[in-house]
């Protein structure tokens, strides 16, 4: 007995589908690299006016041969989840800029020792069973901050990661870096790359040479339309909705030109554009109800989904930050997405905060609780009668309760749950602070070693020498 949340029905969703259809077959897609342009074009897409339009029949026929179902696995192999079938797996919000530190008003430019204790951090969480490349690590030139992200990580955590490139010449080198690790990365992926499209209806060279690239390698790409509502894209939702899934589509039109099959993961991060100042809403209702929309039309053709959820867009973490955080979770837990991405996240996407991490973890956790729902308990019945008729209503001293509570009942461990004569006085971001240091002093992650180590180290020299810059090994 679990919660089922949708908002469109079949027919509202066919209906957004066939819309989008005609979109792509009159508006069509702009491709900013000629390369990628040829592939669409020798799959069956007809140039016009500068733009690619893509006819129906393209589009129908790559739907049917993307992969309903992708396992995901950790760093040494173990199966974590099966997306497509609601895996709910949260990870951290990437890519911020900026972290902001416990007391501090202001957030600061993040270096390689923040991304280090941010992937120790999220490694001790629970509720987060995937990891990110969350942070931008501005001591490190700029040319392989994207690379030396995913470094950091899988030489930190064995949990499985959500990363993505900057660069066009980076991507292969990324993967490359989950080779040296496993030779079955893309038998056992534990490893999926953002890939954005440019709203409206376009591709920038980075992202579709990477979305070319992850193809070809055959590894997950999660697609990621952003239409941002009254800019980017209409200002209504049937219109952004419309927009989001033509501009998804366009992706795995790329993608199964360039090898039916290739791994796909339908996602999204829609904002509302404010009118007055211009930010990207992240959390608002509308952004939040085009995400519901995208996930059923990625039902009908049975496609792990993604979001973006789980984060705020408050520049503090205070009241905003929770009742967005966890309006958010409850709804991307109800709504079965497989991976949502968020948690930790302030302002517009752009700022990590590790305090934040700790409280949205309860907060994940909660929604995932609520998302599980609950079993037929036929036992429960006769205990009913034990605990009136023996037990003069005191269900403590029953067996039934002692063997059920854990599985039934999820206790936060941070959240103000004690009663005041037990309260040890503090605010909830204080003793989140609390956790952090200790997670940070007592928690040991198990790092990369040996063979794997030296073969990971031997693909950053390679990311250096490509950009003739000298390694300096990280000092992490």
């Amino acid at each position: 007995m679990k919660p089922n949340l949708s908002l469109l029905s079949r027919d509202e969703a066919e209906e957004i589908h066939s819309e989008a259809l005609r979109v792509l077959g009159t508006v069509g897609v702009f491709f900013e690299d000629k390369s990628v342009e040829e592939i669409v074009v020798k799959a069956g897409g007809v140039r016009k006016d500068g733009r690619v339009v893509l006819p129906e029949s393209l589009v129908e026929d790559s739907l049917k041969t993307v992969p309903r179902r992708i396992r995901l696995y950790d760093r040494e192999g173990n199966l974590v989840g099966a997306l497509g079938e609601g895996a709910r797996i949260f990870d951290p919000g990437s890519a911020a800029i900026r972290i902001l530190d416990y007391g501090s008003p202001e957030p600061r430019n993040p270096t390689l020792i923040d991304l280090k204790n941010l992937v120790t951090l999220v490694d001790a969480l629970p509720g987060l069973r995937a990891q990110s490349t969350a942070l931008v690590p501005s001591d490190v030139p700029v040319e392989v901050r994207d690379a030396v992200r995913l470094y950091v990580v899988l030489k930190y955590s064995t949990k499985p990661v959500v990363t993505g490139a900057f660069t066009v010449e980076n991507l292969p080198l990324m993967v490359d870096m989950l080779a040296s690790i496993r030779e079955d990365y893309a038998e056992k992926p534990f490893a999926i790359f953002d890939v954005c499209p440019t709203p409206p209806l376009s591709w920038s060279t980075v992202t579709s040479r990477n979305l070319v690239d992850l193809a070809r390698l055959n590894v997950p790409a999660e697609l990621i339309s952003m239409p941002g509502l009254g800019a980017t894209s209409p200002v209504t939702i049937y219109g952004a909705l419309v927009q989001h899934h033509a501009e998804n589509l366009s992706g795995i039109v790329i993608s199964q030109a360039v090898r039916p099959g290739a791994p796909i993961i339908y996602g999204g991060s829609p904002t509302m554009i404010h009118p007055y100042y211009g930010t990207a809403s992240i959390t608002s209702p509308e952004a939040v109800l085009i995400s519901l929309g995208y996930r059923d039309v990625a039902r009908l053709f049975d496609l792990p989904t993604h979001t973006y959820m789980a984060l705020s867009d408050s520049k503090l973490v205070d009241y905003q930050a929770g009742a967005e955080t966890t309006y958010t979770a409850v709804v991307a837990a109800m709504a079965g997405f497989d991976i949502v991405s968020g948690a930790g996240m302030l302002e517009y996407e752009s700022v990590q905060s590790l305090e934040k991490l700790v409280l949205d973890n309860e907060a994940v956790l909660v929604a995932d609780r609520l998302a599980r729902g609950f079993e037929k308990d036929p036992v429960a019945l006769q205990v009913l009668g034990e605990g009136v008729l023996e037990k003069r209503g005191n269900f403590l001293a029953v067996k039934h309760t002692r063997q059920n509570y854990r599985k039934e009942i999820y206790i936060p461990s941070i959240w103000d749950l004690e009663p005041r004569t037990k309260t040890k006085g503090g605010s909830l971001l204080e003793k989140a602070h609390a956790k952090v240091q200790e997670i940070l002093a007592k928690h040991t992650p198990k790092r990369l070693e040996g063979d794997q180590l030296e073969r990971l180290d031997n693909v950053l020299a390679r990311l250096y020498e490509l950009h003739n810059l000298k390694l300096v090994k990280p000092n992490i």
